[in-house]
């Protein structure tokens, strides 16, 4: 069952990422406060017209756009060959913000361990659709089992989220040694496009640490957007890790003869541990091209997105709490990810 949120102002401004004051919000909207409550609060779908209304499109160009499009969305592939650096939680953030920003968001669970589907709470047996039984299919027709497959984690189709299970791992077994299979996303995306592109402004895809078939496939196909995003945390550890993913998308520019890059966004930060500003000086003095101006620091509130004691408190910290430091983290962070993977609304330019 898809959730019904709502937010107060400052947090549908920090999601827009824009100068406005609260009247002239309230006017965007198009819609009134209502009678006897105190504050004004905004739903993605108020976020989504905003947008538009900001563009200056009218309702029919609203429309017809949106009828028109057949652009595939935009792509955010986060990879990592190390674990434990906060990658899936900011994957599930990332697309769970951009959701409640007013894009349409599908986020995809490409980890066999489904770290993803634990925090949004989607357990599916070996029978169901996930990624990998996607990938291994060489058909280039439309999947038709692909819209039953989907879970809506927020109403109006603004956060839809294809889960993992355990079994993926025998699809990057059969992966491993199939002709090509580091074409296999983009040919799941192309024989799907009509459905993405009427359906999704993003998507998220949250893959296996190390390197993996699916990983692999990924990752070649963020050559479109130019880049992947990388999580690192701020050790000595993550570093090594970078150099060894720098690597691995060497063999990809070998093999394909296309260029993926690395956006790079600090997870974990915590200003007053001295292997920490060690660890930042390196990665200013060596990545700083491909860092992101976003910080998101080490905070308590991404451990409290699970709850032992009550399952359905167990969410997001965006949507658990929007107005935490960190979810104003996750917030400035996917303002910057915006224009640099091309994110936008049928019928507005990148």
């Amino acid at each position: 069952m898809s959730l019904d949120i709502e937010f107060k102002t400052a947090v549908a401004l920090a999601l827009l990422g824009k100068e406005l004051t609260n009247r002239r919000l309230l006017e965007l909207s198009g819609r009134e406060k209502p009678r006897g409550q105190h504050h004004m609060k905004y739903s993605p779908m108020d976020m989504r017209n905003i947008r538009y209304r900001l563009a200056k499109l009218t309702p029919d160009e609203k429309q017809t756009a949106i009828a028109n499009n057949k652009q595939l969305p935009a792509l955010i592939v986060t990879r990592m060959t190390k674990g434990g650096v906060g990658k899936t939680s900011l994957s599930v953030n990332t697309a769970a913000a951009l959701g409640m920003a007013g894009f349409r968001t599908l986020l995809i669970d490409a980890d066999p361990q489904r770290s993803a589907s634990i925090l949004l709470k989607i357990r599916i047996n070996s029978e169901a659709l996930h990624i990998g039984k996607l990938l291994t299919r060489t058909s280039k027709e439309a999947d038709p089992d692909l819209p039953a497959a989907l879970h809506h984690i927020i109403s109006d189709g603004m956060f839809d989220f294809l889960p993992a299970h355990i079994s993926m791992a025998e699809s990057d077994q059969s992966l491993a040694t199939a002709m090509g299979s580091y074409l296999r996303v983009e040919l799941f995306l192309e024989r799907n496009q009509a459905f993405l592109a009427k359906h999704y402004d993003a998507i998220v895809v949250d893959t296996a640490p190390g390197t993996t078939p699916i990983s692999l496939a990924f990752t070649y196909a963020a050559h479109t957007p130019g880049n992947i995003l990388t999580v690192v945390e701020p050790d000595g550890y993550s570093i090594e890790a970078l150099e060894s993913l720098e690597s691995n998308l060497n063999e990809i520019e070998m093999v394909s003869r296309k260029r993926v890059g690395t956006r790079i966004v600090i997870n974990k930060y915590h200003p007053t541990l001295k292997h920490v500003a060690e660890s930042m000086g390196y990665l200013y003095s060596n990545y700083q091209s491909q860092l992101i101006e976003s910080i998101i620091p080490q905070t308590t509130g991404f451990s409290r997105q699970f709850s032992t004691e009550d399952e359905s408190k167990t969410l997001p910290l965006v949507i658990k709490d929007p107005s935490s430091i960190g979810a104003s983290a996750v917030f400035s962070l996917v303002n910057q990810l915006i224009p640099i993977f091309g994110i936008t609304l049928p019928g507005l330019q990148k």
